[in-house]
């Protein structure tokens, strides 16, 4: 029977004794040539290449009765008659020749083919998985006699108990028990899964005792008990503790809402005053701010008309200050361009002139100019003019001037440092005369001295900077008055801008406050109104899920306690799914209640009377299926779960169509594929399907 370990311990033996291994694949369209071609392959690994080969075939690859007339001929002389082509032969001859020749042995055509059938012979195991079930495997027998005579006959019995226990705790060695001692549970659900194969066994043969059905139970069968267990016991513990978990949150939620309620409760009690205090503070500084307004708005217009007349006081300061600097202006070039006269003399150029025992008119002219502008006295002499009254005396100003030149350095710093904002009157009035001279120019004197051009110039500057200082100076003094008026309206004006600052300071306090004052009062107003509606939402809740606490509670008590008995629920579950699926309605829930008690009797948790539907049922879920055409009685229920659980694909014995009906409406959205085993296209359909 398919499942008993056959293939599987063929490999394994394989693999230990370190062999060839080999098998054919059956495909679309493998016929007698393919069937040939792979046996040839098989062949020659053994009997050309001297390899150790295991040929395993199987009942299930047996497309054609032919096949099984070959492995008779192998089985009974080593060789399939007319296999081998004239290339085939040659291939032989060329791989055993040296073969052959290296033994001593004489290299015939009979003798490589007895060779290579020895060769065959000695180093080809073929095994055969055959199934006793049924006629086919008898006829064979009786038509192909090799089958028997030849080979070595292993019946694959029930795995032993000491075989199911290990396979068990081999499977298990890794799973989470949670609380409790780990070795007993484990103990238990090994036990428990051992007793549920056990007790299919013997339900087996009652079943075709009394039903003439059979059922075979394998070794695969329990295999899949254990993988089944190993899933089912994942999915349903994260099922209950995600259930749990949920209900625990909505009861956690519900207390401690239950307990912000009369923090909130209290919060609004306690808020009330602050706001009708905050209120009043907002109304008493709007008062202060309008007061301050009106203040900061008067003071604001007199500083501005104060603003204005100092504007126009600075007006007018600034005019008088132009016209006086434009008359300036007229004076100061002839002075600036005297000065930087004066600044290319050098000490030599006044040696020069000092040097001069009998200076000529023009120097001795510039020099008497220059004493004047220094105030300096001259000399009283004897007028030499013929012209002049017998005793009449001159002015002789050289004696004066040859002291002025003595230090060439003072001299020219003097000049340059002249003080030309307080000329006296009568040195101007002494200076007039020589102004009017034609032979008082700065062209007559270059002729004589390039020094004296220059103090010449320095000295006519000096009187027309007087002359324009003296029309200037009523401008000055109305200048200075102006300023003066200015310098107090600007104080005034400080004065009035600092007293404007300081309200504007204070008015922006206030503002300050106020706004944070009135924030204030915001947010304590949305606190307020916040708290209520919480208030209000938590009053909700508790109202419409007071009920539902109770009913919370006990779910989560009960959940605990399943999640305690879910091992052995998942046993009766697990061990549903992989072995009671041909079995009748009586015969299920006998296996049921021997499961069950023997759980009892190991004291491996579980739930009582339990059973498939109670376990793995989802009421959404069955509802669906029953929509779509599932019979709403136990039985069928307990099938859909089966289906819908196993691992395995379901073989559905379905005389009335119910699940034929049910799997089409089922599956119609997912692009169903229905086909018949007659069906022509059934290999092509399935490979579009896949």
């Amino acid at each position: 029977v398919g499942g008993s370990g056959r293939q599987s311990l063929t490999r394994l033996a394989t693999y230990l004794e370190d062999f060839e291994f080999f098998q054919i694949e059956i495909a679309k369209g493998y016929g007698k040539n393919e069937w040939r071609d792979d046996l040839k392959k098989v062949l020659m690994l053994a009997g050309a290449e001297g390899k150790d080969t295991v040929f395993l075939f199987a009942d299930t690859q047996i497309v054609a009765e032919a096949f099984l007339e070959d492995i008779n001929n192998i089985l009974n002389s080593g060789e399939v008659p007319n296999l081998w082509g004239n290339d085939d032969i040659e291939q032989i001859s060329a791989a055993l020749r040296p073969v052959m020749q290296g033994l001593g042995m004489v290299v015939t055509k009979m003798t490589i083919h007895n060779f290579f059938i020895s060769r065959v012979r000695s180093m080809l195991h073929c095994v055969l998985a055959m199934s006793p079930i049924g006629e086919a495997f008898r006829n064979r027998l009786r038509m192909f006699p090799s089958l028997v005579n030849c080979c070595t006959i292993d019946w694959f019995f029930e795995w032993p108990m000491e075989a199911l226990i290990s396979v068990a705790h081999h499977f298990l060695a890794d799973l989470e028990t949670g609380d409790g001692d780990r070795a007993t549970v484990i103990d238990g659900i090994v036990k428990s899964c051992v007793n549920v194969h056990q007790s299919v066994e013997k339900a087996s043969k009652r079943f075709y005792d009394e039903l003439r059905r059979y059922n075979y139970v394998t070794p695969t069968s329990y295999l899949e008990l254990l993988t089944t267990f190993m899933r089912l016991l994942g999915e349903k513990k994260d099922e209950i503790e995600t259930t749990r978990h949920r209900l625990q949150v909505g009861l956690d939620k519900l207390n401690t809402t239950a307990k912000e309620v009369a923090i909130m409760e209290k919060e609004l009690v306690d808020l009330q005053p602050v706001l009708t205090k905050t209120a009043k503070e907002v109304e008493e500084l709007m008062v202060v701010i309008k007061a301050d307004t009106e203040e900061a708005d008067k003071t604001k217009a007199e500083v501005s008309v104060q603003e204005t007349e100092a504007n126009v006081k600075a007006a007018e300061s600034k005019a008088i200050a132009d016209d006086a600097q434009a008359d300036l202006d007229m004076a100061l070039p002839a002075l600036d361009q005297a000065l930087a006269s004066l600044k290319n003399l050098t000490r030599n150029d006044i040696v020069e002139v000092k040097a001069l025992k009998s200076p000529p008119a023009g120097v001795k002219l510039v020099m008497e100019a220059c004493c004047i502008m220094f105030s300096k006295k001259p000399v009283m002499v004897a007028d030499t003019d013929p012209k002049a009254k017998p005793g009449a005396k001159v002015a002789d100003y050289w004696g004066e001037s040859t002291k002025l030149l003595a230090d060439p350095s003072a001299f020219l710093d003097s000049l340059m440092t002249y003080d030309k904002e307080n000329i006296p009157a009568d040195v101007i009035k002494k200076i007039g005369p020589y102004i009017e001279r034609e032979d008082f120019t700065p062209e007559a004197i270059s002729k004589v001295s390039k020094a004296c051009t220059s103090i010449c110039m320095w000295a006519r500057a000096m009187h027309t900077y007087y002359q324009v200082s003296i029309s200037v100076a009523p401008k000055r003094a109305n200048l200075q008055r102006a300023q003066a008026s200015l310098e107090v309206t600007m104080g005034e004006l400080a004065v009035a801008k600092a007293t404007l600052k300081k309200v504007e300071d204070k008015l922006a306090d206030l503002e300050r406050n106020f706004k944070a004052a009135n924030q204030k009062k915001l947010d304590l107003a949305a606190q307020v109104e916040r708290c209520s509606a919480q208030l209000e939402r938590a009053g909700k809740l508790i109202g419409g899920l007071g009920g539902e606490k109770t009913r919370w509670e006990q779910t989560i008590k009960t959940l605990t306690v399943d999640l305690t008995n879910v091992v052995g629920d998942v046993v009766v579950a697990a061990g549903s799914v992989a072995y009671s699926g041909p079995f009748t309605p009586l015969f299920r829930a006998d296996l049921n209640v021997n499961w069950a008690s023997y759980m009892k009797g190991i004291s491996l948790p579980h739930t009582p009377n339990v059973n498939i539907s109670r376990v793995l049922a989802d009421p959404v879920k069955i509802r669906a299926w029953q929509i779509n055409g599932l019979p709403s009685d136990n039985v069928s229920t307990e099938n859909g779960i089966i289906v819908s659980k196993a691992r395995r694909w379901p073989l559905m014995i379905d005389p009335q169509g119910q699940a034929n009906k049910w799997v089409c409406q089922m599956e119609k959205d997912k692009k169903l594929i229905v086909v018949k085993p007659a069906d022509p296209t059934l290999t092509a359909k399935l490979e579009i399907a896949i």
